[in-house]
């Protein structure tokens, strides 16, 4: 209960922190005119009519900019697809992506040393390729692919109202696996010279099932953890990739119809459902690791 009720006050104060940085930009900009005080009460004004313009959201009215001309849409549908198309994408990569990292572990594990760390080298030599390298290398190769084969295995970019879903994941998925990983490595090998894996293999257990039962079952908290970081990682990088594909996300909805009412659904949209997932495996962890289940 003391657990929950400590959870329950982050989460609040997040909710007012994130409520308050949205109206930052006003602050700067009166800092700069040298007109703070007078820009500080429209800063409240501003924070106030945003939040009040949240609820109910089934008739939050938005602004539109489209070229020249601007056009009022709800929120509901079109705001809100272009948020859960954005959520998608990044969900997808994120889970395409720690099951890359793991699989990829899994098999680096198991091989002799010396080709482990050769394996090891290619992965962090990788890690150093811009996002933005990654995404033009993926759209020329479906290009060549295309003129030379006639078979289009992915459109590069989203046209009207279609969506493409495989090949945007992928450009997002490989950064944050590759330092996945690097993490699961680090882990999986520190775990692989604890006493418990040298008395399973003592006992005539064989590598690979004290690999899969039990070094996985400590060595996957790490990544759990780990991959909170990598999340906030993905979303920056979720900006230049809805970019790259014109993919209609929120990102570049934001770009184009920018404002501290949508922002901040925006934020919350992303920040609410991750923070409660991250929350609940964190609890669920840890009590285990109290009630030494996880070894």
């Amino acid at each position: 209960m003391k657990d929950f009720s400590n959870r329950l006050l982050q989460l609040i104060c997040a909710i007012i922190g994130i409520i308050l940085i949205s109206g930052l930009p006003i602050l700067i900009e009166g800092v700069q005119s040298h007109t703070f005080l007078f820009t500080f009460t429209y800063y409240l004004d501003a924070i106030k009519s945003s939040v009040l313009d949240l609820w109910p959201l089934s008739n939050l009215i938005i602004s539109d900019q489209l070229g020249q001309f601007t056009r009022e849409i709800a929120f509901y549908p079109y705001v809100f697809n272009s948020i859960v198309y954005s959520f998608e994408i990044l969900l997808l990569a994120l889970i395409a992506a720690i099951i890359c990292a793991i699989l990829g572990t899994f098999l680096t594990m198991s091989l002799p040393q010396k080709m482990r760390q050769k394996v090891k080298l290619i992965f962090y030599f990788l890690e150093s390729i811009p996002d933005i390298l990654i995404i033009m290398l993926a759209q020329l190769s479906v290009i060549y692919i295309y003129q030379h084969t006639g078979t289009l295995i992915s459109k590069v970019a989203v046209v009207g109202d279609q969506r493409i879903y495989w090949l945007p994941v992928l450009c997002l998925m490989i950064l944050p696996m590759i330092q996945l990983y690097r993490l699961s490595m680090l882990t999986f090998e520190a775990e692989e010279r604890a006493m418990y894996v040298e008395f399973a293999r003592s006992l005539g257990f064989s590598k690979l099932f004290v690999l899969f039962v039990h070094m996985f079952r400590n060595a996957i908290i790490s990544v759990f953890f780990q991959s909170k970081k990598t999340m906030w990682f993905m979303l920056s990088n979720l900006f230049i990739l809805e970019r790259m594909f014109n993919i209609p996300g929120i990102m570049n909805f934001l770009i184009h119809n920018f404002s501290h009412t949508v922002l901040l659904v925006t934020i919350f949209s992303f920040f609410i459902p991750i923070y409660i997932f991250y929350s609940l495996g964190e609890w669920y962890f840890l009590r285990r690791m109290q009630k030494g289940g996880v070894v």
